[in-house]
């Protein structure tokens, strides 16, 4: 995990801290596995970070549960430090349906305890993937970004370039919100790599092993709102159509499939199974995709 951020970094305190109550927790019977996510694994914690840790219980112990909360609260008092510590029952935690965030989160976690070796197991199993998964899901924002703004032919109108014709603009603009967030969901599955938190995701995207060329200063004006106005909204559209254009052979490359093969397998695999692109970024079910 490559990370170049500005600010004061305070991660050798921060893993000063982590360290010395992993160890404290650690020593506790009936603890079963600690697990380090956040900052601590990004290698960069300021002001704005808390420090993420998650402790696994190898039985339903609330005593327990409580003893460590209070450590966690006692290490807070020591370093100053604020400390987000979740704690699980393991075989609760086995139960979870893990979301794209989540899949993300532990993906990319550190586990520094692991006494039977079964949170390494738990991760691997949770972490593994149904066949044509990543294939299905560049399909899946492919189509709609075809719909809201890199249509296949000239003569085919999309959803953001209606509103202007409607005469709302905010609408128009939002739509290429919105597209700019499926190309960076296709960027990613391109890559082969979960979602990170939306917060996290333009900037975990400049550091993936492939990127469409001139990716950086593309994204920018495919964001950028110097004014409210339909020629702003065309040149951010402009932008996004650019990066279509350098994704486009990637994905033939990568899954075989041409534009106009992609609203085939679109019908025939995903429309067919009932399995659509969420018009929505579903919100993480657990703490753990919350962290700074």
């Amino acid at each position: 995990m490559v990370v170049k951020l500005k600010g004061e970094n305070r991660i050798k305190k921060f893993k000063r801290a982590a360290e010395r109550l992993a160890s404290n927790i650690s020593s506790r019977e009936g603890v079963t596995g600690i697990v380090f996510i956040g900052g601590l694994v990004r290698g960069f914690a300021d002001k704005f970070s808390d420090l993420d840790i998650i402790v696994f219980l190898d039985r339903r112990d609330e005593q327990l549960r409580r003893q460590i909360y209070n450590m966690g609260l006692d290490e807070e008092k020591l370093s100053g430090i604020e400390i987000d510590l979740e704690i699980h029952f393991l075989e609760d935690f086995k139960k979870w349906k893990w979301d794209e965030v989540d899949k993300w989160e532990f993906n990319n976690s550190k586990i520094v305890f692991d006494s039977e070796g079964e949170i390494k197991k738990l991760f691997r199993e949770k972490l593994r993937l149904p066949r044509n998964f990543w294939t299905k899901r560049i399909v899946a924002c492919a189509e709609y970004l075809k719909w809201y703004c890199c249509p296949t032919r000239e003569d085919i109108g999309t959803v953001a370039e209606s509103w202007i014709e409607r005469g709302d603009l905010t609408a128009a603009h939002y739509c290429l919100n919105y597209a700019v967030d499926l190309l960076i969901r296709i960027i990613f599955a391109l890559n082969r790599e979960f979602l990170p938190a939306p917060k996290w995701r333009i900037f975990y995207s400049y550091s993936l092993n492939w990127l469409p060329k001139g990716y950086n200063e593309l994204i920018k004006e495919a964001m950028s709102l110097r004014s409210f106005s339909v020629r702003n909204f065309n040149k951010r559209l402009e932008a996004i159509r650019k990066l279509w254009q350098e994704i486009v052979p990637k994905i033939k490359e990568e899954t075989g499939l041409t534009a106009d093969l992609i609203s085939k397998y679109y019908v025939e695999e995903i429309l067919r199974l009932g399995s659509r692109i969420p018009s929505k970024e579903a919100e993480p079910k657990t703490d753990s995709s919350k962290h700074a």
